[in-house]
């Protein structure tokens, strides 16, 4: 691969945010829409509830939020971006 596709390549895998960068967010729709023009050709934007994760501070349920590249059968290929969000406290940080 030449310098030139390369660079283009990784380009095209650039979060909005750096990995364990916290930031406030007053929605979490805001995130997913910034994470849905950031994702890769082809990868999918999936939010879920954290059952066993709790945020410290407010000791509220964490969501996660996974930018992922899916198979044939829905079963997870790649994962390029996963944060973390706590809606109680509107903040989220990129953890991958």
């Amino acid at each position: 691969m030449t310098r030139a596709v390369r660079h283009a390549a990784e380009k095209s895998l650039e979060a909005p945010h750096v990995p364990f960068e916290e930031f406030s967010v007053k929605e979490l729709d805001y995130l997913v829409r910034q994470l849905e023009k950031a994702k890769p050709a082809g990868a999918t934007v999936e939010v879920s509830a954290m059952e066993d994760s709790h945020h410290s501070p407010c000791l509220q349920e964490m969501q996660a939020v996974v930018v992922q590249s899916v198979g044939p059968e829905g079963q997870p290929v790649e994962t390029y971006f996963m944060y973390q969000y706590c809606p109680a406290c509107k903040l989220a940080v990129r953890v991958l």
